[in-house]
């Protein structure tokens, strides 16, 4: 039976390895495609448009996962990502804006269907090495799209290097087709459930966990490179920013199999302490300090290779069969909240301004999560359970 478990988690990473291998990539270099152009403002206007819609899908996603199941809901998801990836080359405004709608809806099925079956898939005591192993694959794609992508964006152009990469999530078909479609128990009754979870007190406190972090995220896609641009040049973008692929195939697995070991929320703790000191690395880099913002990369980087895997292992924990897709659609809204946060106030403000406001969000996360904490996670799943049933 392990053997089998692992084998579905293998097949759902690879399969995740492909999309990302192009998409990740090609989101690195968004803002600063755009920036190169007389329509700057679009970058961010696109990545917003997708993380709005996604987060308007998430309850729709729910209620989609639990009727078609993950499988059918996450190849469906993954060919918004080539169709997006394909359409950027045009610069045609009101083709993108469609595209950016439509990859915000595939997002979400494709991310709500992940988290459930990455659970059902795996024994409750490997929940933190599954996510770990699912991570690590997941950045390993990402990375070397990234490094490949700014190579091929140096030797040919953005717009040839983007049609080439729209090719790589239709491979993830491949993959995901061969997962076993896990039944599951068809809770007709999703969109109730999200609605209860806004008014559950204790699923609200955990949201700020993946708001927070979200956040940083938002940063990284948003100022982050703009920031390696006007400190080093354009050409520094694509292999400083692998930094954030890199450290999650060092890092993920042995975080999160250590959070199986020691427990979650000591590395929850953790997370918070490197991204803290990552900000405000990256606060004092405003003075063209390219050895502070090469350190601030490297710090935001390992953060978010501790929080991913956690991330996925902490639903697990905390959610049971009924509440499982609901709440995995709960806490991507909360996450797609953050990075929409991020995108418009790094569209706004000077970047400066952007590390304080997120070191203040880090610091009243730390706050509102803290006395949910203290309770057994077993106790909280008990909790949420009835709060939300």
């Amino acid at each position: 039976m392990k053997s089998k478990v692992n084998k579905q988690i293998l097949w759902l990473s690879l399969g995740f390895f492909f999309i990302f291998l192009g998409y990740n990539a090609v989101q690195q270099y968004v803002t600063s495609y755009f920036s190169e152009t007389d329509i700057s403002k679009i970058g961010f206007q696109s990545l917003i448009i997708v993380y709005l819609f996604y987060l308007l899908s998430g309850p729709l996603s729910a209620v989609y996962v639990s009727k078609y199941g993950a499988k059918k809901c996450m190849i469906l998801g993954s060919l918004t990502y080539s169709l997006f990836i394909f359409i950027l080359p045009f610069l045609n405004i009101t083709l993108l804006w469609i595209a950016s709608i439509i990859l915000g809806i595939g997002a979400s099925l494709l991310w709500t269907g992940q988290n459930s079956y990455l659970v059902r898939a795996s024994d409750e005591k490997e929940y933190g090495a599954n996510s770990g192993l699912f991570s690590t694959i997941l950045t390993l794609g990402s990375t070397a799209g990234l490094l490949l992508l700014s190579f091929l964006i140096a030797r040919f152009s953005f717009k040839i290097s983007f049609f080439w990469y729209s090719l790589f999530p239709l491979a993830a078909l491949f993959f995901l087709g061969r997962l076993e479609d896990i039944k599951t128990k068809e809770v007709k009754n999703q969109l109730t459930l999200i609605k209860k979870s806004i008014k559950s007190s204790s699923a609200l406190r955990l949201t700020v966990f993946f708001f927070s972090f979200s956040f940083i995220f938002g940063l990284v896609i948003g100022i982050i490179p703009i920031d390696i641009k006007n400190t080093l040049s354009l050409n520094y973008v694509g292999p400083l920013t692998s930094v954030f692929w890199i450290m999650p195939i060092l890092f993920s697995y042995i975080s999160g199999k250590g959070s199986d070991i020691t427990g979650r929320k000591r590395m929850i703790f953790v997370s918070y302490v490197l991204g803290a000191l990552g900000l405000l690395t990256l606060y004092f880099a405003q003075s063209q300090s390219v050895l502070l913002l090469t350190l601030g990369v490297v710090l935001l980087s390992i953060t978010y290779a501790i929080f991913r895997p956690i991330g996925f292992a902490f639903i697990g924990d905390v959610a049971n069969e009924d509440n499982l897709v609901s709440l995995t659609a709960f806490f991507g809204m909360a996450q797609n909240v953050g990075v929409l946060a991020a995108l418009l106030i790094s569209s706004l403000i000077l970047p400066v301004a952007s590390y304080i406001i997120a070191t203040t969000v880090l610091l009243l996360s730390v706050a509102i999560l803290f006395p949910i904490l203290k309770v057994d996670l077993k106790e909280v799943r008990l909790r949420l359970a009835k709060e939300i049933q």
